[in-house]
């Protein structure tokens, strides 16, 4: 039996509370990221900023799978009463997630270290990752379960816990990666702890495993598209210490961190709109999910043009003042993943509508493009620029994505026939036509 009390879905938030605390959220989390890499910065120079990039990027990689493999699939499977949320099956499913993730890290680092490589950043963030992310899935069922508030504290309380051991560390003289790695796991065990405690469920019991399994028929497209997405807009950079050195890496992430609130955007956007845009395919059919994406993308592309214009202007006196001497040539690349991350905006809407309407192959195909294009576009172009190159195949690969998704969506989501005025809601499966026959060959 799931220890999940019924009655804990009734507190749902809506509305412009619900979008308050949304944007506080994501605000406060990417907020805690970006200081985390300048005060690594500051202590350790590019060096250590290199070293954290590498660890932040195996993190991101974490998180994108938990969330292939479970939130993403359980938020559009549009079970959103935690009677029926399966919300400790899920958590248990996490946690096994996460271990597995961690021993596989543990295993490379020994291997990256039997061959003479630095392994710091990988071994010292495998132990943690468990715990970071169980606190992510919470922060997802709480969107989820449009209980924004429930997400909102575990983030504060990762932040405190954070700040708290990050300061007892300091004042024993630990200011190393692997103390910083370790109280950034620790804030998010306590995160993921005030998290399972709102959401009212228990640790006994089993069913993780069965969990997965029953998630699987869908989950493996998630987890295929998240793949190539991950590999054309972040993996690829795994490349980057190996083409120019770990302190170069640091270089390019300090000046990718200063656009980095503009994701804070994109998650938050992302949070919000994949189960309204599953929501709005269920109840009003694909007429709803057309109404809505537009909307979404204006919206998404205005804030970031703001905020992404205004850094690219002001990228030489922001770099100085947060980094200080010796990250000069973060300024540029500053610049560059502005103009990358004005073309993701664009692309934003429609990417959210293929997934909320099952065409997670085509999404794939298209985030396939683009994977290509980033590799080939950083070992060519590092070759001819050296660091800049990094950042100009960001930009090639974002323009190729944007140009596949909106022909993908035009294809498919845009030619899908409106429902009939007078048709019922009908069920996930059958709300676009065309989709009942991919989903069936999911299952098989």
């Amino acid at each position: 039996m799931t220890a999940e009390v019924p009655h804990a879905r009734q507190r749902s938030i809506t509305g412009s509370w619900a979008a308050i605390l949304t944007l506080a959220d994501q605000v406060l989390s990417s907020a805690s990221n970006f200081a985390l890499g300048v005060l690594i910065a500051r202590v350790g120079g590019a060096e250590a900023l290199g070293s954290f990039g590498i660890a932040f990027l195996i993190w991101l990689a974490g998180v994108g799978v938990n969330r292939a493999l479970l939130t993403e699939p359980m938020t559009v499977g549009g079970l959103t009463r935690s009677g029926d949320a399966q919300l400790r099956e899920g958590m248990l499913a996490s946690l096994l997630v996460g271990v597995a993730v961690a021993g596989v890290l543990a295993v490379a680092g020994g291997g990256l270290l039997l061959a003479g490589i630095d392994a710091v950043a990988v071994l010292a963030l495998a132990p943690w990752l468990p715990s970071l992310l169980v606190q992510d899935y919470w922060r997802a069922m709480g969107f989820r379960l449009q209980r924004p508030d429930l997400a909102f504290v575990s983030d504060v309380v990762f932040v405190l816990v954070q700040g708290g051991v990050t300061v007892a560390l300091f004042a024993l003289g630990a200011r190393n990666l692997t103390a910083f790695l370790a109280a950034w796991g620790i804030g998010a065990l306590g995160g993921a702890l005030v998290g399972q405690r709102m959401a009212r469920t228990s640790m006994l019991g089993g069913g993780g495993v069965s969990h997965l399994r029953n998630l699987w028929p869908r989950s493996r497209w998630f987890l295929a598209e998240f793949g190539t997405a991950f590999t054309a807009g972040q993996g690829y950079l795994f490349l980057v210490p190996v083409l120019v050195g770990t302190a170069g890496f640091g270089i390019f992430r300090a000046g990718a961190s200063l656009i980095g609130p503009v994701v804070t955007v994109f998650l938050a956007a992302g949070n919000v709109a994949l189960p309204e845009s599953a929501r709005r395919l269920r109840e009003y059919g694909p007429a709803g999910l057309k109404a809505y994406t537009p909307r979404l993308t204006a919206a998404v592309t205005a804030v970031t043009l703001l905020y992404c214009g205004t850094v690219a202007i002001l990228a030489g006196p922001m770099v100085r003042l947060v980094y200080g001497a010796g990250f000069d040539g973060a300024v540029l690349i500053t610049q560059l993943v502005a103009v990358q991350y004005m073309l993701s905006g664009v692309a934003f809407g429609c990417g959210i509508a293929l997934k909320a309407a099952g065409y997670l192959k085509q999404l794939w195909l298209v985030r396939g493009v683009g994977a290509v294009v980033s590799i080939t576009g950083l070992l060519v172009l590092t070759r001819l620029f050296g660091l800049p190159g990094a950042a100009y195949a960001g930009i090639a690969a974002a323009g190729v994505y944007l140009v596949a998704v909106m022909l993908a969506y035009q294809r498919t989501v845009a030619q899908a026939s409106p429902r009939p005025a007078h048709a019922a809601p009908t069920a996930r499966r059958s709300a676009v036509p065309g989709t009942e026959g991919r989903h069936r060959a999911a299952d098989r």
